[in-house]
């Protein structure tokens, strides 16, 4: 597997038409609002992941889009750390979307973009444009629950869709010592 990042551009609206996922709205979001919500709306960014095949033939290999986002203080009482924060919104960066195509899942595609997610966010905060604390998203079902618990999100509630989170700041430290 040959993969690229890319920010979703009008230029590769046919490699989104042909993207499956079991979660049909991942689909529709990316063919019908992906790149409106980016280059319209400024809602949110998609990050595609385009893979290549022997004779250079793209494909779509899966998705993420990133948006901002604050958590209200009071919510996150299940971490000891965010406690001791101050009693207002914690800033964050919203996993809005993330899809891996049906035809690459149980490859590893999913932990590869969910550390360009992480990387990026690490960029976003070393380079000093604003502050950011959690990661944030929104579990789809149990199965997507269960692989964002394995990065170390922490569940907010107990029905789908699941918001979750993950405190950055520990993983950023680690970074920068590292």
């Amino acid at each position: 597997m040959s993969l690229r990042i890319e920010v979703a551009g009008r230029q590769q609206r046919q490699l989104m038409a042909d993207f499956q996922n079991q979660h049909e709205s991942l689909v529709d979001y990316l063919r019908r609002f992906a790149i409106r919500h980016s280059e319209k709306d400024l809602l949110t960014r998609t990050y595609l992941a385009i893979d290549e095949d022997e004779e250079g033939n793209p494909a779509l290999a899966g998705y993420f889009s990133l948006a901002a986002v604050s958590v209200e203080r009071t919510l996150v009482t299940k971490d000891s750390q965010l406690d001791k924060l101050p009693r207002f919104p914690i800033p964050g960066i919203l996993l809005a979307r993330f899809a891996v195509d049906s035809r690459n899942q149980g490859q590893g595609l999913g932990r590869y973009l969910f550390d360009e997610v992480l990387a990026l966010s690490f960029g976003l905060v070393k380079s000093g444009p604003l502050g950011i604390r959690l990661l944030v998203t929104d579990a789809i079902d149990s199965q997507a629950e269960n692989f964002y618990r394995r990065f170390g999100l922490i569940a907010l509630a107990d029905d789908y869709p699941c918001r979750m989170i993950l405190d950055l700041q520990p993983l950023f430290r680690s970074l920068e010592l590292g």
